[in-house]
């Protein structure tokens, strides 16, 4: 078996208030991940957690 190919990062720059990127720092930190890490693990895991509740809501008829 081939081993498999790193897929290649880009970087990406958002604009944070100190406040922010210290609570990013601290979240990250809190989990054991890099600050890239937790960001791309958040950016995965809010539409699902978005699509999940919309879900719930049209199942018992709210939508």
């Amino acid at each position: 078996m081939a081993p498999k190919e790193k897929e290649k990062r880009k970087a990406i720059s958002i604009s944070l208030t100190p406040r922010e990127q210290n609570m990013l720092r601290e979240k990250a930190s809190a989990y054991g991940l890099s600050v890239s890490a937790f960001i791309r693990l958040a950016a995965k895991a809010y539409p699902e957690e978005k699509d999940q509740k919309k879900s719930k809501r049209t199942q018992k008829g709210y939508e």
